[in-house]
Formats: C-alpha cells, sequence, structure tokens
C-alpha cells in the first residue's frame, strides 16, 4: 500500500485470517519502525515491503515496540539483525516483557496460570517461543510525552495509552492531527479480516483501558490507525469508534456482574465466567472463548474493588456477588 500520509507507510500483513498492520514513519532525520510482528514477518512481509520502496534496513534509527505480545515483539530479534544502527525502544513499564521471549509468556501468557489455571501450560511453551523471536537488548524506553524529530520540520510525539498493558505506546503526528494506536483500543472484539469475531477484546486493566479512550478523544484526532481494526479517516467515525469502545467495556462488565448474580452462592472461577457470560459478550469461535480471561479478569478486579464482588484465596479463584454492598475495605 502507498503511503497513507507524507512519509507515512503501512505494512499490510495477513495475520492468520486477521489483519496486521505495522508503520514505518520516514523522515530526513530519523526512520521508525512501529513493531515487528512476530518471529516470521521480518522476512516474509517487512523485508520484502522495504525492498518494494527501495529503503534500507540500515537506515532504521528506531524499531518501537507498541506492547508486549508476539505479533508485535516477536520480529524485533531479526530486526535488530537486519538493522544494527536501530534503537530497540518500548514502554517503560513493559521493557521486562519485550526484552526476552521467555519473559513475554511468564509474566503475560501465564499471568492468570497460577490462581487461575488459564494460561500458556509448561507443556504448550515451547510450541509457542519459536514465534516469540529472540531476546533483544532494550535501548531506550518511553513513559510519554517525549518526542521523535523525523526531520527539520516534522516531529511525531509518544503516547502512553495503557489498559491493553502497563505501558502501551501510541504516536501522535501533530501535521495530521493523527495518531497511532496500535492495540490501545480494542471496540468490540478482535475480528478476522472478513469481519467475524476472533476472540474477545484483551484489555487487562479497564480503568487505564477507559481513560485511553477518554484521552483519545479528547484529543479530536482526524486519522487514527491500529494494528488490527479499521483505519478511521474522520473525527465523526473516531468518535463513533471510541464510543462503541466504551460502551462495549461498560456493557461487558454488566455482563459479567450478571452472570456472577446468576450463580449460586459458591461463585464462579474465572473459566466459567468466561464461558457462561459469553452470550452476552461476543460470538468468537468456540476454541477462543477462554481467550476472554484477560478482559474478564480485568472487569473481575475491578468489581471486587468497588465492593460488588468478593473473591476467595483458593486455586482456582473463586468470585462471589455480594448479595448486599456492604462499602470498601
Amino acid at each position: 500500500m502507498p503511503e497513507v500520509m507524507p512519509g507515512v507507510h503501512r505494512i499490510e500483513i495477513d495475520y492468520n485470517g486477521r489483519p496486521l498492520k505495522l508503520t514505518l514513519l520516514l523522515g530526513a532525520q530519523a526512520n521508525v519502525l512501529l513493531d515487528a510482528g512476530d518471529a516470521s514477518t521480518p522476512d516474509k512481509d517487512i523485508l520484502p515491503y522495504f525492498a518494494k520502496i527501495g529503503f534500507d534496513p540500515k537506515r532504521l534509527t528506531h524499531i518501537i515496540a507498541t506492547h508486549p505480545d508476539l505479533d508485535h515483539t516477536g520480529g524485533l530479534a531479526r530486526m535488530h539483525e537486519v538493522a544494527p544502527n536501530a534503537l530497540i525502544c518500548c514502554g517503560d513499564e513493559d521493557k521486562e516483557q519485550c526484552a526476552t521471549p521467555e519473559s513475554l509468556i511468564d509474566l503475560r501468557y501465564r499471568a492468570h496460570l497460577y490462581w487461575h489455571g488459564l494460561g500458556v501450560s509448561d507443556e504448550a511453551k515451547p510450541k509457542i517461543l519459536p514465534r516469540c523471536g529472540g531476546p533483544v537488548p532494550i535501548h531506550q524506553t518511553f513513559k510519554g510525552g517525549e518526542r521523535i524529530q523525523l526531520s527539520a520540520d516534522k516531529h511525531v510525539e509518544i503516547l502512553h495509552l495503557p489498559g491493553h498493558s502497563y505501558g502501551h505506546l501510541g504516536f501522535y503526528l501533530p501535521d495530521e492531527n493523527a495518531a497511532i494506536i496500535a492495540d490501545a483500543v480494542h471496540h468490540r472484539a478482535n475480528f478476522f479480516s472478513d469481519g467475524r469475531a476472533a476472540f474477545a477484546c484483551t484489555y487487562m486493566y479497564v480503568d487505564l483501558y477507559l481513560s485511553t479512550i477518554d484521552k483519545l478523544r479528547l484529543m479530536k484526532l482526524d486519522r487514527l490507525y491500529s494494528c488490527h481494526w479499521p483505519d478511521l479517516l474522520s473525527n465523526n467515525t473516531i468518535n463513533k469508534w471510541l464510543d462503541e469502545s466504551r460502551d462495549y467495556a461498560l456493557h461487558a462488565e454488566a455482563a459479567i456482574l450478571d452472570t456472577l448474580r446468576a450463580a449460586n452462592d459458591g461463585g464462579l472461577t474465572l473459566r466459567e465466567v468466561c464461558l457462561q457470560a459469553k452470550p452476552k459478550l461476543g460470538a468468537w469461535p468456540v476454541e477462543k472463548d477462554l481467550e476472554t480471561r484477560s478482559m474478564a479478569c480485568g472487569h473481575l478486579q475491578r468489581l471486587v474493588s468497588r465492593g460488588l464482588v468478593r473473591m476467595t484465596d483458593d486455586r482456582p479463584t473463586r468470585y462471589i456477588a455480594e448479595k448486599e454492598w456492604r462499602g470498601l475495605r
């Protein structure tokens, strides 16, 4: 695909039937790749695109991982090999997970394993590791508010957009009033390229996620680009999409609370919440039902913090709806 804006290239990839769109920012002073796909993506997609537009990867000055997920960080090690002059960067609070495949799996994909028995098992871990690439040095981290000067008259501003991860990054291009937000906002689901739901939203930290949606809406953007969702090219369509994303998250929390209130006094495990709340949450394939765990656990933690639900110390943890609100503790 040609430039979507001056100096802004989008590398469009069919990623297991889902869209994956990576961004290359070109300038006289800096050239920045945002995300690197999984371990196979550089040789299969990124480097062929570079060759198509006549861009030498050795000219990259920055390779920035927006957040720790294997389809964004798995290609970092390979890109570091072909672009040795580029700084490898990520969000300040995501550094450990972006640096090594083992940390990515242990801290992110096994986040729900100990207490809930959900996530990448010991048996599955060796099968996933190759897609996660290899370890990389993290040369620089961002907290939001920094700038990268692309050329004498053009820069990009770093945004901190937490919720899907603590350190999730986005990028603001002031000349175009455009934001590139990767996976910061998830609308109503993750979708296949044909529009069918592939699996649930995978935000993890609900209050931060809602704040990120509000932050983007207040920016009054004219363009919004993500990695897996449609490009939005007017302020009206952006506002509608952000409002629908916020409404879905609040709907999901209400659906999860209703599911707990309908359960018996023993409550439900996270696994049971994922399965029993599904009819009110989305229509993704049954084999992806347990992918709901990140979103569902985030909402359950939020309900506990509001005094509407209590949790046990069992393994797996059980969540029980309070019969009456007793305040906070």
